[in-house]
Parts: C-alpha cells; structure tokens; sequence
C-alpha cells in the first residue's frame, strides 16, 4: 500500500462535514510536515455555531509567505453522507478504487500534496513552496475568503485541488444565490376573495425567471458546457395549510456566472421582471435578496503553469461548470489552476470514490512540478 493510498484512509476516516471543527485535519496533516523544514501559521476563527474552524499555512525553509513560487491549496471538509453509508468514515479498498466521503473531493488531492512533499527535501528547494489548508469551502468558500482578505500569502502559481479526472482547468463559472419573497394575504379557502395567493403570484415569477433564464442563455461562452450563465429555482416553499389562501411563498434561485459577465447581471434581470410584474399585477409584490455571489475563475493571460500541466498529463486545459475558491483567492496568486484526482461526478454522494491509480499519477505530478517550479 502506497503513502498517499495510507493517508488517504487516515483522512477519511476522520469526520470532518462543514458542521464540524476541522481541526483534526489539520493537526493530522501537521503531523506529516517536519517543523524542522516547514513555518506554519494557523489563521482560526468561529462559525455561526462556534465551531472551529482553522486555516493552515506551512511554507517550506522559511520563506517569504509574500514570494512564494507554488502554492498547493486544498479545503479540509466534506459535505454530509448518510449515516448508512458505512464507508463514509471508514474507508475501503476495492476494485482499483478507494472509498469514503471525501475520498475524491477533496481529501484524495491532499493526501497527493502530503505524499508529493514527502518525496523531496524541503532544504534543497530555491523557491518558495506553501501548503494551504483551508475551511468550510462546501459551504461558501469561507476560509479562503478569510485568507484572501488577510492577504495570508502571495504565490506566482497556485494549483487548487479540485476532483477534475487530472485535468488542467484554467477557468470556470461563479455562483450566486437569492431567495424571492412572494407576499400575498391569508384568508380562509372557502373565501378566497378575502385573501390573495402568494402562490398564484409566485408561478407568474417562476414563469418571469424562466424569461430570464433565456435572455441568459443568449449571452453565450463557448469556452464552457453549458456555454452561458446557467439559472435554475431549486425550491420553492409557500403557504401554511391547504384550506388557508397562502400569504407567502419563497422561491430559492441560484445562477452560474461564466467569465466576462457581472455576476449580478442575472439579479438585475430578475429586479426587471419583478417590477414588470408589478406594474401588470398591482395586487403582486415580490422582493429578491441576493444572499451569496461568488466571482467566476477567469483564464490567466500567460498560462505558464497550465501549459506545464498540459504537457505532464497530455491532457489539454479545460473549464468546469461548478465552483471553486479559484476566483477568491485570485488576489494572492498570479496563476490558478485548479487539478486533482477523481471526478466530479462521483462526489457529493453515497459511493464516492477516487481512483488509487489517479492517486498515484498525481503524486508523481505534483512532484515533478514542485521540482521544476521550486527546485
């Protein structure tokens, strides 16, 4: 059994959902980095529950953190599994595959960065190589926000790992998030002219926001698959009890922004229709707050960094559709890209899984690169 096949098993089989502290990651990860060789920096703070929550910087020889040459940055939590799955924390090998929560996204890419240093002498690199650990990403990126704002480090090329079948991406798409109020008036059933129905009043917003969705899908970028800003209403919650006219409804809506478009474009869109509605239906009132809006990861001009992971893999850069702290990190690096082992198909779900062998190859990967950037 190979060391990043071992540690991978280790940090599964550590707990470590956005709801928890992640500070058993970190110490575990800490516990493979000679202090001798590594300055480390722990950069805490409290979620809404209290939680801990920590982020971590080791820079190798005792670097300048502000002239780093290669940053590897991975977050440390998963999302939830169900309490049936018995492999969510206690992982298993079979069929060329390892299984467990987080096993491809994204703990695989972090037991690939501690095996990948624990191949090189630390005092035999020239330039500057960090390691970032990072919080609640599944949850908003929170932890890299953090360091983005504290300006924790500056790097000339990142590399963010991120389950993409060990494929260079050099952009991808951002992600936003709103809740419509829909605001009506109870009356009983039996008298329906007494109330008015938020819901009735919400299906003429769901069909405006399908308008919008539409306008969006003609401002294309053929860079991506869906090649435009993505809209979609995820949930939709309204009324109290069947025989009460419902005085409220709540539409959840989340958007996609492709590079080279304002990521609040779609609210803007999404105010007109509201106003338009308004002005039809005078009894309508609806309001939008926009709750989260993540910048999309645009391609770096010169992709030095990218063309080197092009030529390792043989495969060619590409785009992802989902989000990544790409985009929030962006301040503190010249170059992202975001890589790593496993697909993104296979995570946020009961059976998820990383091949060993891409475990492997991007262990031999990193290493090569952090020879060749930092050597």
């Amino acid at each position: 059994m190979t060391l990043a096949v071992r540690t991978l098993l280790d940090l599964v089989s550590i707990p470590s959902s956005s709801a928890l502290s992640n500070r058993p990651v970190i110490e575990y990860a800490l516990g493979c980095l000679n202090p001798a060789h590594w300055k480390i920096e722990q950069f805490s703070y409290r979620d809404d529950f209290g939680a801990e929550k920590v982020n971590l910087l080791a820079v190798a020889n005792s670097h300048d953190p502000q002239d780093i040459e290669l940053a590897l940055v991975c977050h440390t939590d998963t999302v939830p599994f169900d309490a049936e799955w018995r492999e969510g924390v206690h992982p298993q090998v079979r069929n060329g595959n390892l299984y467990g929560r987080g096993s491809c996204d994204v703990k695989g890419f972090l037991a690939c960065i501690l095996a990948s240093v624990a191949r090189i002498d630390p005092s035999s690199l020239t330039k500057g190589l960090a390691i970032v650990l990072t919080a609640d990403e599944e949850i908003g990126c929170i932890g890299a926000k953090h360091l983005a704002q504290n300006g924790a480090w500056h790097s000339r090329y990142t590399i963010i790992g991120e389950p993409t079948d060990l494929q260079p991406v050099r952009a991808g798409k951002g992600y936003a998030l709103a809740e419509i109020r829909v605001q009506g008036r109870e009356a009983h059933s039996a008298f329906p002219s007494q109330g008015h129905s938020a819901i009735y009043d919400a299906a003429r917003v769901v069909a405006a926001l399908e308008r919008v969705e539409k306008e969006l899908a003609g401002r294309e970028n053929r860079d991506f698959d869906p090649p435009y800003t993505t809209l979609n209403i995820g949930m939709i919650q309204g009324g109290r009890a069947k025989n009460i006219i419902a005085g409220e409804c709540r539409i959840v809506v989340e958007w996609r922004p492709v590079p080279g478009e304002d990521p609040s474009y779609a609210a803007v869109l999404i105010r007109q229709e509201i106003a338009a509605l308004e002005k039809q239906f005078p009894e309508l009132k609806a309001s939008l707050e926009v709750k989260r809006v993540d910048p999309p990861f645009a391609p770096t001009m010169s992709p030095t960094l990218a063309t080197l992971l092009e030529l390792l893999t043989s495969k060619p850069a590409t785009t992802v559709s989902f989000g990544t702290e790409a985009a929030h990190l962006s301040p503190l690096t010249t170059e992202t890209v975001v890589f790593g082992p496993g697909s993104m198909t296979t995570a946020h779900k009961t059976g998820e899984y990383v091949p060993v062998a891409e475990l492997e190859q991007c262990v031999d990967y990193l290493t090569t690169i952090i020879q060749r950037i930092c050597g």
